[in-house]
This record gives C-alpha cells, structure tokens and sequence, in this order.
C-alpha cells in the first residue's frame, strides 16, 4: 500500500505533494567572513496507517551527507523504536528512544551512498526481528519489542531532501504454539488456542504444520523469532516444549503458559512466570478461552 496521506508534525517549509515530500535546505548565516548553515530541530510528519508487523519501505535522494531519515514506531512512552538512516550516529541504526536514540545495531554511512541518487530503504520487522536493507542489501538486524502504532517519520539535513514512494506491507502478526503432539492437546489447540488467536487477529500455527524440507528446528527458531507471541502448553514434561520456551525467554518473547490443573507442581525454572491454568471441562474451556483472549488482547 503506497502511502500519500501524512500530518505534519514539526517543522516549517516542508512540501507533500502526492506522497512526495521535499524538506527545504538549511538557512545560512554569517559568522564573521564565513557562511554557516543554520541548525534546526527535525522535520516530523506522521501517517494515517497502524503498523505493527510487516515491511516500510520508501525511496529518497540526498544532497548532502549530513542527512537522517529515521522511522518512529511505538510511542515515547513506550520507549520507542528508531529505525532508519540516522544523521547523528552517521549510519543506518536500529535504536532505542526518540528523544535520545540508543543504537541497538548500526552499519554503514550515508558517505558510501552517492549523493544525487535515488537510494532504497527497506525496513522489515517480523515478529522481534528487525531488519534493515539499503538499495536491497541488508546492513544490520536485531531484536526489538514494539506496539501497534502509527507511523512517524523524522527528517533532516543541511540541503535539499526529498523522500517518496513510501510504501507499507502490513503482514498479520504470528502466534507460534509449543505443545506435545497428542490427541488430547491437539484438542486445546484446534478448540480453543487457534480460534481465540484468530479471533484476537493473529495467525496461529504451530511445528506439526510445516511442510518443509529444512530441518525442523530451524523451522522452530525461525518461528518463535518471527512470531509476535508464544502460547506454550506445559502440562506434561516434553523437553521439546521446553526447550521452546527457554529460547523464547532468552530473546524476550512474549509468552504465555497454559497448564492443566491436574499437574501438581510446576519445574522450578517456570514456578516464577505467570501461567494460565485450566480445567478440561465445559467450564473449564469457557474460563480459558476468556483469559486467554484477555493476554492476546494486551499482547495486540
């Protein structure tokens, strides 16, 4: 979907004709016998579309070094993301904060890009997996945490910049489920945890519904890191499942842990994370399929 409608921000001068935005250059002034370009706060302008999972991608052309395009996701409050080409890191980051970015990767400057040219930026993020590209290339990746929210762009540099051709593919956000492949829980799973995942607006799958010809726990890893959320049946003590969810914590997963009532204890390494029990009732079912549309609808 090509982007053409945006609100103005900060910033005066700027030009949005069609989805093509042109940020004027800096004003100079005289400082003694030299000419000095002007500072100023950053150009700030925000869609109309809600991202939270998917692919951003625009393309734009600089006429000086000195130039930052950064994406904005989440909110401030919610620490927020910087994704993009950021002028006072000179290169391509993925940060933290909007006020004060802290880059969590950064790669490359926009000194290896030939100024007068159009350039590519492509930003990726599915599920905690943040990726940059640049003209196609990946230059850095890393894990993220964000919040559905809209888009906000920030602009600057000493000349000229024009940024068009913004362009966004929202993809539905995954929930990867970890479970032991029985009868009884194959139940759990095709009446309750995949119709209250879709419902919530997720896509549901788990690993017994790949049909490749890669190995399965590369398929795994690969899920859970492209995935929004875990749901993860612990009743009985499957290494698998455990395994599972171990890689989950260590990339900050958003997880979420079902167990039925008749296991009398939990392993100690997850007796301290917040589990949803259940009774494989009438009631029961009731009960779970509620709560569990509460979490997804906090995780969403």
């Amino acid at each position: 979907m090509e982007i053409k409608n945006f609100a103005v921000l900060k910033g005066d001068g700027i030009k949005i004709d069609n989805g093509h935005i042109t940020i004027p250059a800096q004003k100079k002034v005289k400082k003694g016998d030299n000419e000095e370009f002007e500072e100023r706060p950053a150009f700030e302008v925000r869609t109309d579309v809600l991202f939270r999972n998917g692919i951003i991608e625009f393309k734009f052309q600089a006429k000086d070094y000195s130039t930052g395009i950064l994406v904005l996701l989440s909110t401030p409050t919610d620490e927020g993301l910087a994704i993009g080409l950021s002028r006072s890191h000179d290169g391509f980051i993925i940060g933290k904060g909007w006020s004060s970015i802290i880059p969590i990767s950064k790669a490359g400057s926009m000194k290896n890009y030939a100024l007068n040219e159009e350039h590519q930026i492509r930003i990726s993020i599915l599920g905690s997996i943040a990726k940059v590209y640049v003209n196609n290339v990946l230059i850095c990746e890393n894990v993220v945490s964000i919040k559905e929210s809209l888009i906000t762009l920030r602009f600057n540099s000493k000349q000229e910049l024009e940024i068009y051709d913004l362009k966004v593919n929202a993809i539905k956000p995954k929930i990867f489920v970890v479970m032991q492949f029985s009868k009884e829980y194959n139940e759990l799973f095709e009446d309750v945890i995949k119709p209250i995942s879709e419902h919530a607006g997720f896509e549901c799958i788990r690993a017994d519904e790949f049909y490749t010809t890669t190995p399965i726990i590369k398929d795994i890893i690969e899920s859970i890191s492209n995935s929004t959320a875990i749901i993860a049946e612990i009743t009985p003590d499957n290494p698998n499942v455990f395994y599972e969810i171990g890689y989950s914590h260590a990339i900050n997963k958003p997880t979420i842990l079902l167990c039925d009532r008749k296991r009398e204890k939990l392993p100690f390494d997850l007796s301290s994370f917040r589990t949803l029990f259940y009774e494989n009732t009438i009631a029961g079912k009731k009960k779970v399929e509620e709560s569990l549309k509460k979490y997804l609808e906090n995780i969403r």
